[in-house]
């Protein structure tokens, strides 16, 4: 070895722990004795000879020895007993390092089983095998986690009567938390854990090591601002927050000594029973890393991330407000309103969050607006409020029908009435939407709303809008009359149906078509009357009475029928004349003439 053996111990069956002392190089040791007469020259006692150089056993002060100046910290190793490989370990932080020998350091161990004895019977007792005062443990111990290795050992500890005056050169902590005894405690925590006790002693410290355990990682990965780490740390063992908020109590464990282990020291028995008891202290202490996490990508301008990260981590109204608003302030819509919740919480966010979202939008970006209108549940936010905010850029004329947006006509105007249908269905106000489905022209909709509100008669203010949901205006001219009939079949039906019921009279009807000269519309009608379209459900006689009641409805229209019958179905003109009796004849003669 590369270095003398000041203590060893068995840590497990196939590995041995080595308190390791290693000399100084022996450059450092040269220009230590290069520099030695100089130091020497200025010493008031002056007992060394000047003459002396490169001699280090000359003569000294009575009483007095003298020792290197430039010695190591020492260092713990684990050695594989099978591979004679070696387990890369940090040096220890110990008091004045620079003046200690080999003999100065001794290495202590104490087994888990022995530990759990000692903690059970006397907390006392593990003072005494440590051979220290209440005074030393009451000096606190410092845990160092060492990434690469299998131990937290403590940092140099004062005692109580030693003197801080001297250099003491430490080796940087990669823990960063001091841990002491609390007044009144006789044991420190990290006796509690189980596992192996390491004690390393020198002239002026006691040093604790101890197997290193999830909390102590998530300390490490705390320190060094790695939330992303310790975040899905924690998620993947919730019960570490039982480590960190609370030391088991490993004295109500009865190892079993007749289970095998691998490890020579290693407590066979569980010592943490009902891990779900920490789910909720586990969940807890996400939030508050996340939220840690969430802040540091802000610090660092990644938004995008951010958003992401809000949507996984947080979990409480509360802390979704706060973010939401931080998001708003920077002009951040984008980037976090993806991963807003959806459906609402308990207790839920209040609406003023999410209504500030949806008027960012209906002022910048129509598209996104009804994006995140089919996607969060109507009871996030106020429907009144949104509908307004809508309303009044229809009313204002702040958008048109033949505004252009992207090079596409009318775009904004579609979102928006797309948008108050969806808000006005949601509020129970389907009049209003479905009058905007058929601006639209949206026939699927608009022909599910009257069949399940039965709102017919809602569609009697636009009688044609209402048969041309499905004739496009720019093709109204070019599609023949069998494309014609076709797409105006189902709102046709629908009004002949209505017309048996009384909800939207034939007369209502035939004025409005009549009134934009759409005789092939009428002639439609009028042929669905008198064929009695719409009752097909209905068989036997009551279907055949209801048809004679439809045909009874066109008396009405008689000279008018005559005419639409001749021009576009003189068969059905034939059927008419031998059944009513309520024509003209003298219109018979000029309608068959024309």
């Amino acid at each position: 070895m590369d270095c003398i053996v000041s203590g060893i111990s068995l840590y497990t069956r196939d590995q041995l722990l080595v308190l390791a002392y290693c000399l100084p190089d022996d450059d450092e040791e040269e220009e230590e004795d290069d520099e030695e007469p100089e130091v020497q020259a200025k010493s008031p006692r002056g007992h060394k000879s000047q003459g002396s150089v490169t001699s280090t056993t000359s003569s000294e002060p009575a009483g007095g020895i003298k020792r290197r100046q430039n010695n190591l910290p020492p260092e713990l190793r684990l050695i594989d007993l099978n591979s004679e490989t070696e387990t890369p370990m940090e040096s220890l932080s110990v008091s004045r390092f620079e003046r200690l020998s080999a003999s100065d350091y001794h290495l202590g161990v104490l087994p888990a089983q022995n530990a759990a004895s000692a903690v059970a019977s006397s907390k006392g007792a593990l003072e005494a095998i440590a051979s220290l005062s209440t005074d030393m443990w009451n000096a606190a111990i410092n845990p160092i986690i060492n990434p690469v290795s299998l131990f937290s050992s403590g940092a140099s500890i004062k005692s109580k009567d030693s003197n801080d005056a001297g250099s003491s050169t430490k080796v940087p902590s990669t823990s960063g938390t001091l841990s002491s005894l609390r007044p009144g405690e006789s044991v420190h925590p990290n006796l509690l854990k189980p596992g192996v006790k390491i004690f390393i002693h020198s002239p002026y410290d006691c040093i604790l090591a101890t197997k290193r355990d999830l909390a102590d990682h998530l300390g490490w990965l705390l320190e060094r601002e790695q939330y992303q780490d310790a975040w899905e740390l924690v998620d993947e063992h919730p019960e570490i927050t039982s480590f960190a908020d609370k030391q088991p109590e490993i004295g109500t464990a009865t190892p079993d000594k007749t289970q095998g282990s691998d490890d020579f020291f290693e407590e066979t028995a569980s010592v943490v029973d009902g891990m779900k008891k920490y789910y909720s202290s586990a969940a807890k202490e996400k939030r508050r890393i996340g939220e840690l996490w969430i802040e540091q990508l802000v610090k660092a301008g990644d938004w995008s991330r951010a958003g992401q990260i809000c949507g996984k981590v947080l979990g409480s109204a509360e802390s979704w407000e706060k973010w939401i608003w931080a998001f708003a302030g920077a002009n951040k819509f984008d980037e976090i309103s993806n991963y807003m919740p959806t459906e609402p919480m308990r207790p839920p966010i209040r609406p003023i969050v999410y209504e500030a979202v949806l008027g960012h939008y209906i002022q910048a970006n129509k598209p996104r607006l009804r994006e995140l209108l089919d996607r969060w549940s109507t009871e996030l936010y106020d429907l009144n409020t949104i509908t307004a905010a809508l309303e009044d850029q229809l009313k204002y004329r702040e958008i048109r029908e033949d505004s252009v947006e992207d090079g596409e006509v009318g775009r904004d105007w579609r979102l928006v009435m797309e948008s108050l249908a969806k808000l006005h269905e949601a509020n129970g106000r389907n009049r209003e939407a479905l009058k905007c489905f058929i601006k639209l022209q949206d026939a699927d909709n608009a022909m599910r709303l009257i069949k399940d509100g039965h709102l017919a008669e809602a569609v009697a203010d636009d009688i044609p809008a209402f048969i041309t949901l499905r004739v496009p205006q720019s093709q109204m001219d070019k599609m023949d009359p069998e494309e014609l009939e076709e797409a105006t079949r189902e709102p046709i039906t629908l009004l002949v149906d209505e017309a048996q019921h009384g909800l939207v009279k034939p007369s209502v009807v035939v004025s409005q078509l009549q009134e934009k000269v759409l005789d092939r519309y009428t002639f439609f009608y009028l042929r669905g009357l008198w064929k009695g379209e719409g009752i097909k459900e209905h068989s036997g006689e009551f279907r055949e009475r209801l048809v004679t009641d439809s045909k009874s409805l066109v008396d009405e229209f008689a000279d008018l029928a005559i005419h639409l019958f001749a021009t576009f179905d003189r068969s059905l003109l034939m059927d008419f004349l031998k059944t009513s009796t309520a024509y003209a004849f003298e219109k018979v003669r000029f309608s068959c003439a024309g």
